[in-house]
């Protein structure tokens, strides 16, 4: 999306919100990419921003501490 002024930490996290899990996902890798400095000959901090902010929605879309997960690597544990 092209902007004319900064998106707010507000905006871009009820913005996050209303994304599903899959748009979130290409947002996050998207957002990853550009704030790379290796891609992106330096980093910039309105992409290194939605990149935390995308990892916190997912975090908080999908806790680690879910029964039955491990936390480590999101396998199920072997019953």
């Amino acid at each position: 999306m092209i902007q004319l002024r900064p998106e707010s930490p507000e905006e871009l996290r009820e913005r996050l919100r209303e994304m599903s899990d899959i748009e979130l996902r290409r947002f996050g890798q998207r957002a990853r990419q550009l704030s790379d400095p290796k891609m992106n000959f330096g980093a910039t901090a309105p992409h290194v921003m939605e990149l935390e902010e995308a990892r916190a929605e997912w975090r908080r879309r999908h806790p680690a501490s879910a029964p039955g997960r491990n936390p480590a690597d999101g396998v199920l544990p072997r019953r």
